[in-house]
């Protein structure tokens, strides 16, 4: 059993009761969305160039790595669309759903390998400039699909109908609920909606409940015996693939039980626990 957890160069795995990191994949550019299929593949969104990189974001090409349980690469998604500044991905409906933040779209994968891009918000008019919603996380819960707008200040979490985003279509947010600031991560707590707010260095969620944890917090696993945080240095976009980061680690309670440095990794950007 270990965390596994993007950073700007690595996936690592993390054992919490000795501190001791393993570095599974590194050198192709920044990892960030974690998650597993039924069958319990891996799954990793690859942008293939570092934050700090001098390639504009406009010129990424990320990709959906599929990994072998020895983390070997089994096989890479690429749609024929670019898949730009890829954030959160999570696996439902027996499909790929991948934020791409750059674009304020979200790419689904269905089942039978075809791709479908949609705007939560509408496709942006060609003239407009990028990254205007920044969509970065994504919470299913029965017929609905929260996606978090980071909008690069305050945030918002906007439910909309599964069935309407896997057609592609743009329709109003059933719910909607402004949270956190410049927020990362969708969570259930005590059946509470709750994100990292990030540029607070804060968990928060709809009751007003807030937790102190310092830095900018991004990425959120729930852990035996309780959960595990992310959190990267405030830097300099330039700068920030060469901070440290850490992972923080809580009770049940939420009280801090420790901290776990990751000199040399840079951002910290998703965490999944696994039982393998």
């Amino acid at each position: 059993m270990s965390l596994i957890l993007t950073t700007s160069h690595s996936i690592l795995t993390l054992d919490p009761a000795t501190g001791t990191t393993h570095r599974r994949r590194h050198g192709e550019g920044l990892y960030y969305g974690l998650a597993r299929t039924p069958s319990g593949q891996l799954l990793t969104a690859a942008r293939g160039r570092l934050v700090s990189a001098p390639t504009p974001p406009d010129q990424e090409t990320g990709a959906i790595f599929i990994l072998t349980p020895d983390w070997r690469l089994e096989t890479a998604w690429r749609p024929p669309f670019p898949l730009r500044d890829l954030h959160e991905i999570a696996w439902h409906h027996d499909a790929l759903w991948a934020t791409c933040s750059h674009d304020d779209l979200i790419a689904i994968r269905r089942p039978d390998g075809t791709w479908q891009r949609w705007w939560p918000l509408g496709q942006p008019p060609a003239a407009s400039p990028p990254d205007c919603f920044h969509f970065n996380s994504l919470l299913f819960e029965d017929d609905q699909v929260w996606v978090l707008a980071h909008q690069r200040g305050p945030s918002r979490l906007l439910a909309f109908p599964i069935e309407a985003a896997l057609a592609g279509h743009t329709v109003p947010p059933t719910r909607e609920i402004e949270l956190g600031v410049q927020a990362h991560n969708i969570r259930r707590l005590d059946g509470n909606l709750c994100t990292c707010s990030s540029a607070e260095g804060v968990l928060v969620s709809e009751t007003g409940w807030r937790l102190e944890v310092g830095g900018f917090t991004r990425g959120i696993a729930q852990i035996p015996g309780g959960w595990a945080v992310g959190v990267s240095e405030l830097a300099e976009r330039r700068e920030r693939d060469l901070t440290t980061g850490q992972v923080v680690f809580f009770d049940q309670a939420w009280r801090e039980t420790g901290r776990i440095a990751l000199p040399g990794e840079g951002l910290v950007l998703d965490l999944l626990w696994s039982e393998d």
